[in-house]
């Protein structure tokens, strides 16, 4: 009896050493086969733009450069990719030709950006990052009696959430006259909403030669244009007038991950140490 079961136990361990998972994991089937690697040094940014008179002189976006350099692959890389995050279609490149993707925004926004990395094989790695870009709008006018509105567009450039913080810092001077002399004059600053709602307003008598400024930050404004108005509501004197406007959002960005040289991460080790 005693051999029987020694025959069958014999038996079934031969039979499942014969079936893979059997006995254990075969990790080589877990594995990846390709090691998506992606370097880039900054995951945020600001738009620059400015208006003098009330026509843009200027306008800087954000680029943002990811190499993918360091990525490999068990058989041959073909392509690497990028998802913008804002409805354009994806940036695709030869693997064999290039191994950098820049990508520029020109609306602020936080962008999830999807980062990708195909082989011959059809074999896909994808990497995600979140991208936040913000802006500043400077206005200038001079001497002006009737000064132009300056509107503010917070819809960001994808369907996600939009800024947080739009960020009024103007100043209006009451030029002195050297000749004839000047007289003050009283100013009221306001930001409507895109719904014709006053959201803030201040007045303010300017002596002659002299400036005023109004700081106001409306936190979490709702989508679309808003306009920062400025009216002369008492004097006959011009005036001149700078506004910053920041809009700025929530710091969800990804961490940067720059190329750090063999010296680099040794003379770092070095000095932990």
């Amino acid at each position: 009896m005693g051999g029987r079961v020694s025959v069958l136990f014999l038996s079934t361990v031969l039979m499942c050493s014969m079936l893979a998972g059997c006995f254990g994991n075969d990790d080589s089937d877990d594995a990846l086969p390709i090691d998506l690697v992606v370097h880039f040094d900054s995951t945020n940014g600001t738009i620059q733009q400015s208006f003098i008179g009330g026509s843009q002189i200027s306008f800087t976006g954000v680029t943002f450069s990811f190499d993918y350099a360091y990525t490999t692959s068990d058989y041959g890389l073909e392509t690497f990719s990028l998802d913008p995050g804002d409805g354009r279609p994806i940036i695709t490149i030869d693997a064999s030709e290039s191994a950098n993707i820049d990508v520029e925004y020109q609306i602020h926004g936080l962008y999830t950006v999807v980062l990708g990395a195909t082989d011959i094989n059809d074999n896909t790695v994808n990497q995600t990052v979140v991208l936040r870009v913000e802006q500043t709008i400077e206005w200038s006018e001079a001497n002006s009696a009737d000064p132009d509105d300056m509107e503010i567009n917070t819809t960001p450039g994808n369907e996600g959430t939009g800024p947080m913080k739009l960020a009024v810092d103007s100043t209006v001077e009451n030029p002195g006259d050297i000749v004839l002399g000047g007289s003050p004059v009283t100013v009221s600053w306001e930001l409507v909403d895109p719904n014709s709602e006053s959201k803030g307003i201040k007045t303010e008598q300017i002596a002659d030669g002299q400036s005023a400024s109004w700081k106001f930050d409306l936190n979490f404004p709702i989508t679309g244009v808003h306009d920062l108005i400025v009216t002369i509501d008492q004097g006959q004197d011009r005036i001149n007038i700078n506004h910053v406007v920041d809009l700025l959002y929530e710091q969800e960005e990804s961490s940067p991950n720059p190329f750090e040289s063999n010296d680099e991460t040794e003379e770092d080790n070095s000095e932990s140490e």
